[in-house]
C-alpha cells in the first residue's frame, strides 16, 4: 500500500509540472527506463573474498583510499551499517573521515563501540560507560580524534557548526592524506569488494586516472533488498552533460580535489558540479575518466532521499542545472540549459552554430524510425544500431536513448556534417549514395572511423528530425 502511495504521489507532482499528455508518455517510458525485476545483487563468494585480501596484501601500499562521509543528524542504524560496510572491505589501505555537523557526539560513540578502538588510554573491545560518555560529551566543540584500525585510520569531526554539505565535506577533503578521496553518503553501503576492484581498476590504469567511478544500485531501508542496478557507460562528455550518471562510487585524486573543493552554492548537486570542474581541468578526459563496470556502492532508498523519492530534494536538480550551465560558460560555449521533463536530465541549446560553437564534432547524426521504432541512428563500431526497436518518444534503460550523447558511428541517412569536412562527405558518401540500393551501414561507417582519424567526435541527437 506504501509503494502504491509513493508511486500515486509522484505520478501527480509529475502531472502538475509537465501536463497529462507528457505524463502518459513518461509513465510509458519509465516502466521501459527500469531494470528488469529479476535483477539480484550477487555477492562475492568466499574464496573471491579471500583472493581479494591476497591481491589487497600486495598492492595496497600502492593506492590510499580517503572516504569523506558528512553526517547530520543520521539514524544510528543507517550509520553502524554504513561504517560495517567501510570494515568490512577486503582491500585494506585506506582512511575513514566522518565530518559531523549533529548537535551531539553521539557518532563517536558509535564509531568506538563498533570498533572496539578508543582515543586514549581506555582500554579497547568494550562498550562505552555512562561516565565515559558524560565526559566525551564535555568535549569541546571542535573535537578532532583519531583511531587506528588494522592499520587503517578512521578520524572524527566534530564541527562547530552546521556549514552545509559542500562546507561540511571541505572540512574533511582538506585533511585527506589518501592518493583518491571519495565522498560516501552517511546512509549508504559499500560492498566489500568496492575499494579492491577501484584499486585493481587503477594498478591497471597505470594511475593514469584523476576520476574513476563505478557501478551501483539501490537498497531499501533495511538494506537487505537490492534493485534498480544502473550499469554505467564510459565517460561520454555529452552524455554526463545531461545527467549525472557518475554520482556513486566515485574518487578523484586527492591533489585535484583538494584544489577544486566542493562549492556551497551547488548544494544539492555538489557532486556534479565537482565532477563536471574535474573535468574540465583535464588534458584528456577520455583517458583520464575511468569507469569500473562493476556495481560497488547500493544507494539507501527511504522516504527522504533523493532515490527513494525524486521531489524530496527539487533544489538539488535546479542545482544540477546551474552546474551544467556553469560549465559550458566557463568553457566559451552561449548555451540555455533547461530541464527536460525528467527531474534529473537537462537539455542543452546552443545559440549559436554548433559547429562554431564546438569545432570538434564532426557530424550530429539523428534517428532512422520504421514503423514508429527505431531502426537506425547512432551505431557502435561493430555497426550494430544502438537502441534499436526503441519506440518514438521513448527513451528506455535509464532514459539513455532519449539523451545526445558521443558515439561511435552514425547513419549518414540523418546527418549533418561540420562545414570542414563537406567535401570529404562529397567524395566518401555523396557519390556512394546515388548508386543502386547503397548499404548504408557500410557507407556511415566507413565515413565516421574517416572522421575520427582525423581528430573530430560524433554526436547523437535523438530529437534531429531527417532533412
Amino acid at each position: 500500500m506504501a509503494k502504491a502511495n509513493e508511486l500515486y504521489g509522484k505520478a501527480s507532482r509529475y502531472l502538475r509540472r509537465n501536463g497529462i499528455e507528457k505524463t502518459a508518455v513518461a509513465v510509458a517510458d519509465t516502466a521501459l527506463s527500469k531494470p528488469p525485476k529479476s535483477f539480484r545483487y550477487q555477492l562475492a563468494t568466499t574464496e573471491e573474498l579471500k583472493a581479494q585480501k591476497a591481491w589487497s596484501s600486495r598492492f595496497s601500499s600502492s593506492i590510499k583510499f580517503s572516504l569523506v562521509v558528512p553526517a547530520f543528524e543520521t539514524d544510528i542504524m543507517y550509520f553502524d551499517e554504513m561504517i560495517a560496510s567501510v570494515l568490512g572491505q577486503t582491500y585494506n589501505n585506506w582512511e575513514f573521515i566522518v565530518v559531523d555537523g549533529s548537535r551531539n557526539k553521539r557518532l563517536m560513540d558509535e564509531i568506538e563501540n563498533m570498533t572496539g578502538v578508543v582515543n586514549g588510554d581506555r582500554p579497547a573491545g568494550r562498550a562505552l560507560s555512562e561516565e565515559e560518555v558524560k565526559n566525551i560529551h564535555r568535549l569541546s566543540a571542535d573535537t578532532d580524534v583519531s583511531y587506528d584500525y588494522d592499520g587503517c585510520l578512521i578520524r572524527y569531526i566534530h564541527l562547530t557548526s552546521n556549514g552545509g554539505i559542500s562546507a561540511n565535506i571541505n572540512k574533511g577533503v582538506k585533511v585527506a592524506t589518501g592518493d583518491y578521496v571519495g565522498v560516501l553518503d552517511h546512509d549508504d553501503l559499500l560492498t566489500p569488494d568496492a575499494l579492491y576492484y577501484m584499486s585493481k581498476a587503477l594498478v591497471a590504469n597505470e594511475y593514469k586516472a584523476k576520476l574513476i567511478y563505478s557501478d551501483e544500485d539501490k537498497t531499501d531501508a533495511k538494506g537487505k533488498s537490492f534493485f534498480e542496478p544502473n550499469r554505467k557507460p564510459n565517460f561520454n562528455l555529452d552524455m554526463f552533460l545531461t545527467n549525472n550518471y557518475i554520482c556513486h562510487l566515485a574518487f578523484i585524486e586527492r591533489n585535484l580535489i583538494q584544489e577544486l573543493l566542493f562549492r556551497p552554492e551547488y548544494d544539492g548537486a555538489q557532486d556534479y558540479d565537482i565532477f563536471l570542474r574535474a573535468v574540465k581541468s583535464m588534458d584528456d578526459p577520455d583517458g583520464q575518466v575511468l569507469h569500473v563496470p562493476k556495481i560497488l556502492y547500493h544507494w539507501r532508498c527511504h522516504p527522504n532521499s533523493t532515490a527513494g523519492n525524486t521531489d524530496a530534494k527539487e533544489y538539488a536538480y535546479e542545482a544540477g542545472r546551474r552546474a551544467v550551465d556553469d560549465f559550458c560558460k566557463t568553457m566559451g560555449w552561449a548555451v540555455t540549459v533547461s530541464h527536460t521533463s525528467h527531474l534529473g536530465f537537462y537539455h542543452i541549446e546552443y545559440k549559436n552554430l554548433l559547429f562554431t560553437t564546438r569545432p570538434e564534432l564532426g557530424m550530429v547524426c539523428g534517428p532512422i524510425y520504421k514503423f514508429g521504432k527505431l531502426s537506425g541512428g547512432a551505431m557502435r563500431e561493430d555497426g550494430t544500431v544502438m537502441y534499436r526497436g526503441l519506440a518514438k518518444g521513448m527513451g528506455g534503460y535509464m532514459h539513455r536513448g532519449s539523451l545526445i550523447q558521443q558515439v561511435e558511428a552514425g547513419d549518414v541517412r540523418n546527418m549533418r556534417v561540420n562545414p570542414a569536412l563537406e567535401n570529404l562527405y562529397d567524395e566518401m558518401v555523396e557519390s556512394k549514395l546515388a548508386k543502386n540500393a547503397p548499404d548504408y551501414v557500410d557507407i556511415s561507417l566507413a565515413f565516421c572511423k574517416k572522421v575520427k582519424e582525423l581528430g573530430y567526435k560524433i554526436l547523437y541527437d535523438p530529437d534531429r528530425k531527417r532533412e
